[in-house]
């Protein structure tokens, strides 16, 4: 197989175990870090050029990779993750930022960013892990709001190398969904912000934050909601009627504090979580009729 060239570091059998907050996952044959677009695009003309795989790798937070790993390339976008106001405007309701972030942004590094420079829109964001690109593509959000609210637009790179950039109304965002194209991956976005009082923002951070820590497990390894809230009830709320809080399978274990995380409280395999889930999914439907769906993303090879 031919060599790959980045200015960033190429890491090769590299564990993804280390890559995700599951602390879950088998090697990836090459773990790539680009350091901006230009060697993002170039890793990326070489990975097709070889007729190799590959995955686009965000924070990893909503994230089960299997014990076998990931064959090809897993393209991390830790690395590129700039943060910058383009322009300020005034409107009907106040003054407006916006601001554009890299994919590989920490969510809660933009969030910080906004409610430092006084810009209200993202505090619902206080607290959920992963990065930009993750939330736009799953449209991250909470009973308090969602990403696909603020954005303006969305900056994508396809398999043939062209960018493109869609407005909110192409993106299509729905409960945990976006219509970003199949082949397509987010490098950028950029947010509408409305000016407002700095301490009145931190407070309210403060107040999603202390909340969140009261409903969700925080320690243990995990990768936020394993499933998709049904229509009309919660999954936490149906998981936990039909008695399954502090079920296990190995070391993986339905959180007893909120029944939709699974928790890895040792040393738990993929296919332990795997089992655990059909578990739950088989005795939710036969307890209440309903079929969950997963929110976590599942890749790599058994």
């Amino acid at each position: 197989m031919e060599t790959l060239n980045s200015k960033g570091e190429l890491r090769r059998n590299e564990p993804l175990s280390g890559h995700t907050s599951f602390r879950i996952g088998g090697p990836a044959d090459v773990l790539a870090f680009p350091v901006d677009r230009e060697d993002l695009e170039a890793l990326l003309r070489q990975i097709t050029q070889q007729g190799r795989k590959y995955f686009i790798l965000g924070g990893g937070t909503n994230l089960l990779v299997r014990d076998g790993g990931v064959r090809g390339v897993v393209v991390s976008l830790q690395r590129m993750g700039a943060i910058r106001t383009e322009r300020e405007y005034r409107s009907v309701g106040g003054t407006f930022s916006i601001v554009a972030a890299e994919a590989g942004a920490p969510l809660g590094k933009l969030q910080s960013f906004a409610a430092e420079h006084g810009l209200t829109g993202l505090e619902f964001a206080a607290g959920i892990p992963g990065t930009v690109g993750g939330a736009i593509c799953m449209n991250a959000g909470t009973a308090a709001g969602e990403v696909g609210d603020i954005v303006q637009s969305v900056t994508t790179l396809g398999y043939d190398g062209r960018l493109i950039a869609r407005g909110r109304e192409e993106l299509g965002f729905g409960y945990r969904t976006s219509n970003i194209p199949e082949g397509h991956f987010v490098v950028e976005a950029a947010f509408v912000l409305r000016h407002d009082d700095r301490e009145k923002i931190k407070a309210r951070v403060k107040e999603l934050q202390e909340k969140r820590k009261q409903r969700q497990p925080m320690g243990a390894p995990n990768a936020g909601s394993i499933f998709k809230n049904p229509y009309e009830e919660s999954a936490g709320k149906l998981i936990e009627t039909a008695k399954l809080k502090g079920r296990r399978i190995g070391d993986a274990q339905v959180s007893d504090k909120h029944a939709n995380f699974i928790l890895n409280v040792g040393n738990a395999t993929a296919r332990d979580v795997l089992e655990l889930m059909e578990i739950v999914k088989q005795t939710v439907l036969e307890v209440h009729g309903v079929r969950l769906e997963p929110e976590i993303k599942i890749i790599g090879e058994d």
